[in-house]
């Protein structure tokens, strides 16, 4: 029964469903009962010398439910659907009936019972009927202060029913009735206390979590390590930790930015867990996360170690890790700010010794394979290297970005050991078949390095190299803003250093005919934006380098 339930005429049709709606409703339905009741008292005693003591009852009843669903139809914003009208109706009908068997029982005349009876069973059918059909829930569109006028005049209304019974003879369900709105007024009251209460704490929750992973936010933290730094001491210290996700740009690049948030969340969700037992964990915004322990702190090795574990996560294609600088409180730092800088500047050393270490000592054993091979290379790829890392500074790439450009400059020709001697060193033009060679340089460059995981973003700007601009590159013919932004200026760097060292097929170009050179093909084989930064570069390192030679 419970689907047929006319309370659904409300639950279906509003949402959420407040108690404060419920409650202002229920105002409003007992005032108009009341109302009326008066009326009708009214009516039946200036017809009838007298009436019974609950025949005014159902026709307060009556009209408090007609009043009640009536006002779940003005809150939608809609005009009644079906299921409403159809309550509506059976109510009205109610109303009618109890308001005629009023009329009879004044009167004294037989069949009130049967009309109030018959007119009762009616509404009920009507209304469940209407409650069982299918409605579609709205968001209550009456606003705050129209609600609040309605219940005011409301309970006024009430208030000038119980005086007027104080005056002249009212039946007593319209004083019940009016006293039960001014009760009802008093409960929202109370309603409207906690439910502001509840949205202040609501507000200062969100104002202090961070949306995405649902750990405190820097506010949090800056509140909670203030208090933490009131109550520490040497023998109960807390540890402050940053971490900082190593390869996180290169899972939000390859996967979107979607992927990453749910990275983040679930990292976010197992740095909570791992840390509930000895504090508590925060999210500063994009891949930074903290974590302030305020219990165990003698063995915050150990817990720190089960943060770094929980951000860090690897699948296919990519590795996450966290790098991490930590702070014991009050040892190292007596206020919020200290601690947190000195945290940082922790982090970014560990970052940067892992970031080295990672890739140094593969980066080293390709140099020097390299130089084994052609001794002459040692040369082009330190000063290829060198005229990236300005470009690239030029061109504001943040510091992972600049080390994978200027570790692509270095690797760039990796590849060139799958090519023969004699096909590298041919003083003449060189054969289609020499030219595949030469065209397959840059993918096996990829596969080398790519054996690598912590150069996997090198091997990608290696194998993109030799695109150009225009999209006659090889050797997937990328076009543009297609072409990363890393393997554009190692293309102009290479291609300079090319013009200008000497080969065995040509001399080597003055340094000005090979800038008009670059210039000349911006915007077909190179981006012109890189090749205007790498001009503005080396004019500076000119600059650069006559100073130093004054110096000497």
């Amino acid at each position: 029964m419970g689907r047929f339930s006319p309370s659904n005429l409300a639950t279906r049709r509003l949402q959420p469903l407040q108690r404060s709606v419920v409650v202002d409703g229920a105002t409003i339905a007992l005032a108009a009962g009341a109302v009326y009741g008066l009326l009708v008292d009214r009516a039946v005693a200036t017809v009838a010398h007298g009436s019974g003591p609950l025949a005014v009852a159902p026709c307060v009843a009556a009209i408090a439910m007609l009043a009640f669903c009536g006002w779940i139809a003005a809150l939608t914003g809609r005009r009644p659907d079906r299921g409403i009208s159809l309550a509506l109706t059976g109510l009205a009908v109610a109303a009618m009936a109890s308001t005629y068997a009023a009329v009879l029982g004044g009167q004294g005349k037989p069949g009130a019972a049967v009309a109030l009876a018959g007119g009762w069973l009616v509404a009920a059918v009507l209304v469940c009927v209407g409650a069982s059909l299918p409605a579609e829930a709205h968001p209550v569109s009456l606003d705050g202060a129209r609600r609040l006028r309605s219940t005011s005049f409301a309970a006024g209304v009430s208030l000038a029913v119980m005086a007027a019974a104080g005056a002249i003879p009212v039946d007593a369900a319209c004083v019940v009735a009016a006293a039960a709105a001014v009760m009802t007024v008093i409960v929202r009251a109370r309603l409207s206390y906690a439910e502001n209460v509840d949205s202040f704490m609501q507000a200062r929750h969100e104002a202090q979590t961070d949306a995405l992973t649902g750990l405190g936010n820097r506010r949090k933290l800056m509140t909670d390590l203030q208090h933490e730094l009131r109550g520490a001491t040497t023998r109960s210290p807390r540890v402050l930790a940053l971490f900082d996700l190593d390869g996180f740009k290169r899972y939000n690049d390859t996967f979107g930015h979607p992927a990453g948030d749910t990275l983040l969340t679930r990292l976010g969700a197992n740095l909570g867990r791992a840390i509930g037992p000895y504090g508590s964990g925060y999210r500063l915004g994009g891949d930074e996360f903290c974590v302030l322990v305020t219990r165990g702190g003698a063995s915050a090795k150990t817990v720190i170690g089960l943060a770094a574990a929980a951000l860090s996560d690897h699948g296919g294609g990519f590795a996450v890790k966290a790098s991490h600088g930590a702070v014991m409180l009050p040892h190292e730092a007596r206020d919020a700010a200290g601690a947190i800088l000195v945290a940082d500047q922790r982090m970014y050393a560990h970052k940067e010794s892992r970031r080295a270490s990672a890739t140094r000592q593969t980066r080293d054993i390709l140099l020097q394979v390299l130089s084994e091979r052609a001794p002459d290379l040692g040369a082009h790829i330190k000063e290829v290297a060198m005229m990236a890392r300005g470009v690239g500074t030029r061109l504001a790439l943040e510091s992972e970005e600049l080390d994978e450009v200027v570790r692509a400059a270095e690797l760039h020709d990796v590849g060139k050991m799958a090519v023969p001697d004699e096909v590298l060193n041919k003083p003449g033009p060189l054969t289609d078949e020499e030219w595949n060679f030469i065209r397959q340089h840059t993918i096996v460059g990829e596969r080398i390095l790519s054996a690598a995981p912590a150069l996997t973003p090198v091997a990608k700007l290696v194998r993109a190299s030799h695109e150009r601009w225009d999209g006659a590159g090889y050797p997937d013919g990328l076009a543009g803003d297609e072409i990363p932004l890393g393997a554009r200026i190692v293309a102009v760097c290479d291609a300079f250093h090319a013009m200008t060292a000497a080969r065995p097929y040509r001399t080597p170009l003055p340094v000005d005919e090979a800038i008009g050179e670059l210039r000349r093909n911006a915007g077909v084989q190179f981006d012109p934006e890189v090749v205007k930064a790498f001009v503005d570069e080396l004019s500076a390192m000119a600059v650069r380098n006559r100073a130093a030679a004054a110096a000497r």
